[in-house]
């Protein structure tokens, strides 16, 4: 699977078969770390980056929910 097809799917633009879905769902998880890490690690950060970052990685992680359930629902219906 290519770095853009998985892009590309991740971000609504092209349709993604199960397995490369459920690959881009654990790799939309893994990304919302690199939001929430610094967060848990630095405490220096102003509000606004501090909500900024809160925001990025509640849209990461739902949009990996989403990419995830959608798999789920198709593995049962199977």
């Amino acid at each position: 699977m290519s770095f853009m097809l998985l892009c590309k799917g991740i971000i609504g633009l092209e349709t993604l078969t199960g397995r490369a879905r459920k690959s881009a769902a654990e790799w939309c998880f893994l990304i919302s770390c690199l939001f929430i890490v610094p967060l848990l690690i630095f405490d220096g950060f102003s509000v606004p980056v501090k909500i900024l970052l809160q925001l990025c990685w509640a849209i990461v992680v739902v949009r990996a929910a989403f990419l995830a359930s959608e798999t789920w629902k198709k593995n049962r219906k199977s």
